[in-house]
């Protein structure tokens, strides 16, 4: 009945951009002139299984340029929604933009003339490189006080589904309330008020530090003032001098060079004192000078008496009040923008202007419109039942890969069902989770292949549910407090199940 009522909301939407890539597509949709994109065409494709025709990313480590100008433009001042499918290849996107730059209206704007610094009033949707794993949501806001465009960055994004499935994206601007929605496959993911989740702020501060205020040089402590420099500091005396004390070691010889000729060194034979000048022995340590030659200079020693320079000592400021910043003046370019949606400029087209390392990946079902309503039937319609019969295939290609494996004989040790199986099918496969079984799908897939993960969160549940009688059968006792009681002791309504996956240790009351 749901999907009934989505396709008819469909059949009336009027508003609504909504990009199919169906038949006459190359008619919308033109690839830039730019010399950077040259060569770089991307094409319409079903992606293998699917049902809808998609803009597919064919090639990696390419630039691609491409976008299409809309009817007519759409005005975020009076509410926007933007949304569109994304399917990524197996492995994911490893490094790359996935996101879609939706183009201010301009009259001046064609499509073959895209360039990475087309104006754009919205850019929206996943980029993945290194630790970058985020779904961007930036805007371009012109200021009403000095009329400088500046972007607006979503604080805190969040990350995105990085696996093969068909995942929608959606982003609401409401200009009732100046508030935003993110929502991922229709559940919401970041929402807030446009004032508070934005980088710069849409609204500068009123005050700005004042960048001529310098700190005073007696901020910080001060030479003493009273302080006089002593009557017997002498500025000018060295820092060493002779040691008076030391005497010239017996055996030690004045008139002998510390160095001589060696007398063992013969002229070689093919000398030639023309061509190589005059032969000359090499010269060895003096033998004699084991005591030490030449003459003999007094040592030196620290001189006691050496002060250096003198300065005042540092004493307390008695005007000191703090670390100190500079002072708070009015910021001459603030401002309250109490319609910041009516300074974004409208959309007059969609554009695909991406980097990327990876291949494969496909765009769909593109929505631009005014009425979130509109957006939920285009995903309803097209993306529920998509994403629905994907999960369900990959659950069924894992459970037949499993079948093949174990008839096959790989798991000598998993011939049986063990008890971690029966756990996980237990859990998986309850009336309470079946409703989710897609979305689980590749938590459970991850379980299954890695059963040493759940014994372990099982240790650790036992051992915390046996600490207490541990505790009292070896050390308890003395008066000592009695243990809290658990949560399975005091709420048995509440007990957790975990949720395993590579990265993290879930868990949700049920």
């Amino acid at each position: 009945m749901r999907l009934v009522a989505s396709l008819l909301c469909l059949a009336v939407v009027a508003s609504a951009y909504h990009e199919k890539f169906d038949g006459g597509w190359e008619s919308r949709w033109v690839h830039s002139d730019d010399a950077k994109y040259a060569g770089n065409k991307l094409v319409v494709e079903t992606p293998e299984g699917g049902s809808d025709p998609a803009l597919k990313i064919p090639e990696k480590a390419r630039h691609y340029g491409i976008s299409v100008a809309l009817p007519e433009p759409v005005d975020p001042a009076k509410g926007l929604v933007l949304q569109y499918e994304l399917k990524l290849p197996s492995a994911g996107l490893t490094c790359g933009g996935a996101y879609l730059k939706f183009v201010t209206a301009d009259p001046g704007f064609s499509p073959a003339g895209l360039v990475d610094s087309t104006p754009y009033t919205i850019m929206f949707g996943p980029d993945k490189c290194g630790s970058t794993n985020k779904v961007h949501l930036i805007l371009r806001h012109k200021s009403p006080k000095t009329g400088d465009i500046e972007e607006k960055h979503l604080k805190t994004p969040p990350v995105f589904p990085n696996d093969d499935l068909t995942h929608v994206y959606t982003v609401e601007l409401s200009p009732s309330d100046n508030t935003y929605r993110m929502l991922i496959d229709g559940v919401e993911k970041k929402a807030g008020a446009l004032a508070d989740d934005f980088l710069p702020p849409f609204n500068p501060p009123e005050t700005i530090a004042d960048p001529e205020d310098v700190k005073p040089e007696d901020w910080l402590p001060i030479p003493d003032p009273d302080a006089v420099k002593p009557e017997d500091w002498d500025e000018d005396a060295p820092l060493q001098i002779p040691d008076e004390d030391a005497v010239k070691p017996e055996g030690w010889l004045d008139s002998e060079p510390a160095e001589i000729e060696d007398p063992a060194a013969h002229q070689p034979e093919d000398w030639d004192a023309e061509e190589d000048g005059d032969w000359e022995a090499p010269l060895i340590p003096n033998p004699a000078c084991s005591v030490g030659c030449g003459e003999w200079k007094r040592p030196t020693k620290p001189n006691p008496a050496y002060k250096g320079k003198w300065t005042r000592p540092q004493v307390a400021n008695p005007a000191y009040k703090g670390p100190w910043k500079p002072r708070d003046i009015p910021n001459p370019a603030h401002f309250v923008d109490a319609a910041p949606l009516s300074h974004v400029g409208s959309i007059g087209g969609v554009a695909l202007e991406v980097w990327t390392m990876d291949s494969d990946y496909y765009f769909s079902n593109v929505v631009v419109s005014n009425d979130a309503a509109e957006a939920a039937a285009v995903r309803d319609a097209t993306w529920a039942p998509k994403h629905a019969a994907e999960a369900a295939a990959a659950e069924a290609k894992f459970k037949a890969e499993a079948a093949k494996k174990k008839a096959a004989g790989d798991d000598e040790d998993e011939d049986d069902e063990g008890p971690v199986e029966r756990l996980l099918a237990a859990v998986f496969d309850s009336p309470l989770l079946a409703p989710h079984a897609a979305r689980l799908a590749p938590v459970r897939r991850y379980t299954e292949e890695n059963p040493q993960l759940v014994l372990g969160g099982v240790a650790g549940l036992t051992l915390a549910l046996l600490a207490p009688l541990l505790k009292a059968l070896v050390g308890g006792g003395g008066g000592r407090k009695p243990a809290a009681p658990s949560v399975a002791q005091t709420h048995p309504d509440r007990i957790h199940v975990f949720v395993l996956h590579p990265f993290a240790l879930n868990s949700r009351p049920v």
